[in-house]
């Protein structure tokens, strides 16, 4: 940091006094409100700074994605040679935030929850409610009876580190603290593992439990690092790419202020591949077609294709919506670099080159379901893996720690300076609308306003009431719809279809050498030989694989239409809008709708609605676990089409049960969301008018007081 600290010392300092100066020529006429959003900017610039020009500041590469992105076979795979050193965690419960740096000693840094955390944590799991917060909660305690461990002494005790001497060591221990079934692991925030690898040196690489975690100071964790994060590898599974649970991570809550390179990963590539490979058959009239393929290069280019274009849609998509909003070129460049994604498999990367028989039950699994479609399997496998690839990446974001770093460095005074514009912006205009209210109103007509707007607040809360309501109401209907649409899908996979195919058989018959003439030669008989072509009919696995793939593509697809159909979100916005200026009638001159229409805006755009998942991953190597290859007797094919049956029923069966789960909280949050819209922004209205009134009282005073604050920020922004 030495190489470019004394000129960015200079600038830092330039700007933290140009704020201090903006705040102290403000304060006689601003809100408390606005200094405080001030205050705020400036506290954290120097939160920012401080971290950024520290002794031996590492730099800061974050892995994000959802729960079963595959996170940790990632970072297993990339930084200890497939070793399974981080554990897996299959639920957000069980996800830790675990750092990796170097040191000169091996050894693990545990953090644990405070006491105050997990008094919260203890209040939530009392609480009988079907929220994830509570249900989560729940579950950590739970787990704590259940482990017999006595929280207070690690709760108090906060931290401990703790020595190891080989991966060996470091896997037995890391368990018991962020294993899914480890003792500790309940009342562990954080991990953070110091190693003796000189590729660590200047690095600090996090496996984040990301930022829909349930646990809320574990989120904040999350958040307080990835303010401070430079790099970001964003995993998203191949076999879903990009849905509206990653899009919201990754476009909403991911802070990209302080990031200076984001890299978009489509993981479980095998995965993704395996949904349009295909048999080729003679009895396929249609051949193939460009949504499927018979052989895994093949299929890598198909689905490579497809990833691409849909990474550079949504990437588009947002860049337009960052440029309306006058984002920073540099954060549009960032997010740009996003269209190119790098499609990898940690798992058959760790396969290729591994003799079969070291194959674990999962890669044997895989193996069974993809060597039909090779000639070249460990080829083909690294052609999935496709590591190489993210190791030279990593080694070029290595190598160019310092330009990164010189880059974030520079851009620390210009993102902080866009910021304090943008808020004086907003209070300049928010103050003019004030004036403008005062000067055009006086006490009577803001009385009369006043009471006109409490006089339709009970019509306002009737139409919000039948709007959720409806919605509600709708969202059961189509659960119902849903659920006899995805029962009625898996008839339609329950056949595995009949092949035929031919084998070289040999037969015999028995010939006489006897000669009339010989007499020797009477009864002589010989065996001749021939072959001949015989039909025989088959099932391969691979098709009920297949079935139940997709099936379990269309089904989870059919319940992302429930959600969408019944909610119908890009409308939901601009109906809940039209309800309250329509009932608030802010059209008529009775009103100054100016400053009214931006608090409902306000109000509205502040509902966020949760997304519908489900990873059905595990179900879909119920076949590949029992049958491989071509089946040929009949007890073969009963056997495989019974499995095929009992796997679609448990896909259906647990795709139902989370439909009816997600709706039940759903419609929970919607009656949340209606109250929450009425008081806040039925009591903001009417906390704004009571202001306005009391400032009515010296009326000239007011308005000289507002055009000072107007004048002031005018005069602040012209120096900027």
């Amino acid at each position: 940091m030495a190489v470019f600290a004394a000129a960015d010392d200079t600038a830092f300092q330039a700007f933290t006094d140009q704020a201090e100066a903006v705040i102290a020529n403000i304060s006689a006429h601003a809100r408390e409100e606005d200094l405080d959003s001030l205050r705020e900017l400036l506290a954290n610039f120097r939160r920012k700074t401080e971290d950024f020009y520290r002794e031996n500041r590492r730099l800061n590469i974050g892995v994000v994605g959802q729960v079963k992105a595959g996170k940790s076979s990632f970072l297993n795979t990339l930084l200890f040679n497939g070793q399974d050193v981080l554990p897996k965690a299959s639920t957000p419960k069980t996800a830790t935030l675990t750092k990796m740096e170097y040191a000169e000693e091996n050894s693990i840094a545990i953090e644990y929850y405070s006491p105050e955390d997990w008094e919260v944590i203890a209040e939530n799991a009392a609480i009988d409610l079907e929220g994830e917060v509570y249900a989560s909660a729940r579950e950590l305690v739970s787990m704590v009876r259940r482990n017999g461990i006595e929280p207070r002494a690690y709760l108090e005790k906060g931290s401990e580190r703790i020595g190891f001497a080989s991966y060996t060591d470091l896997i037995e221990h890391l368990n018991d603290y962020v294993g899914e079934d480890g003792q500790y692991t309940p009342l562990v925030k954080a991990v953070t593992l110091y190693l003796n690898k000189e590729e660590f040196k200047g690095l600090s690489i996090v496996d984040t439990p990301g930022l829909n975690d349930p646990i809320a100071s574990r989120t904040l964790r999350t958040k307080e690092f990835l303010e401070l994060c430079d790099v970001v590898f964003f995993l998203s599974q191949s076999g879903s790419f990009l849905d509206k649970s990653d899009w919201v991570l990754l476009s909403s809550q991911l802070p990209q202020k302080g990031v200076k390179k984001l890299v978009l990963i489509a993981s479980k590539y095998d995965s993704g591949i395996r949904d349009v490979l295909r048999v080729q058959d003679d009895d396929d009239i249609f051949g193939e077609d460009e949504n499927t393929a018979d052989n895994i290069p093949k299929a890598c280019k198909l689905i490579r294709r497809k990833l691409k274009k849909r990474a550079k849609q949504k990437v588009e998509e947002f860049i337009k919506d960052l440029t309306a909003r006058g984002s920073s070129p540099e954060l549009i460049e960032v997010i740009g670099n996003c269209a190119e994604p790098i499609m990898v498999s940690a798992l058959a990367y760790n396969m290729s080159g591994k003799p079969i028989a070291d194959f674990s039950s999962e890669e044997l699994n895989i193996y069974s379901a993809l060597k039909q479609f090779s000639e070249d399997m460990d080829a083909d496998l690294r052609l999935l893996g496709n590591f190489d690839t993210i190791k030279q990446q990593f080694a070029a974001i290595a190598e160019e720690k310092d330009n990164i770093l010189r880059q974030k460095a520079l851009s620390f005074v210009p993102n902080a300076q866009g910021e304090l514009k943008e808020l004086l912006e907003a209070f300049l205009d928010k103050t003019c609308k004030r004036l403008q209210l005062l000067e055009q109103n006086d006490r009577g007509q803001l009385e009369a306003q006043k009471k006109a707007v409490e006089s339709q607040m009970n019509a306002v809360k009737a139409d919000i009431g039948s709007l959720f309501g409806e919605l509600s109401t709708r969202l059961e209907t189509e659960k119902l719809t849903g659920i006899k649409a995805i029962r009625e899908a898996g008839k339609e996979y329950q056949s595995v279809k009949e092949r035929t195919g031919t084998v070289t058989r040999t037969g015999s018959y028995t010939v006489s050498d006897s000669k009339w003439y010989n007499p020797f030669s009477w009864g002589r008989r010989r065996v001749k030989y021939y072959t001949y072509q015989e039909q025989y009919s088959y099932c391969l696995a691979a098709d009920a694989v297949e079935n139940l793939n997709k099936y379990a593509l269309e089904a989870s697809s059919k319940l992302e239409e429930v959600f969408s159909e019944a909610l119908q979100l890009k409308g939901l916005k601009r109906r809940v809008l039209n309800v309250v200026i329509g009932n608030f009638d802010l059209g008529s001159e009775k009103y100054d709708s100016s400053l009214f229409k931006i608090m409902v805006e306000e109000n509205v755009n502040r509902l966020e609605f949760p997304v519908f998942s489900v990873n059905i991953e595990d179900s879909l190597s119920v076949i590949t676990g029992r049958f491989s290859g071509e089946l040929t007797s009949a007890s073969d094919k009963n056997e495989l089409s019974v499995a095929l049956a009992k796997a679609l029923t448990r896909v259906y069966e647990e795709l139902a049960q989370k439909l009816e789960a997600s709706v039940k909280q759903f419609k929970s949050d919607l009656s949340a969301m209606g109250q929450t819209l009425e008081d806040s922004l039925l009591g903001n209205i009417l906390a704004e008018f009571d202001a306005l009134l009391k400032q009515c009282a010296d009326k000239d005073r007011e308005i000289a007081a507002y055009q000072a604050y107007a004048g002031a920020l005018r005069k602040e922004l012209a120096q900027l």
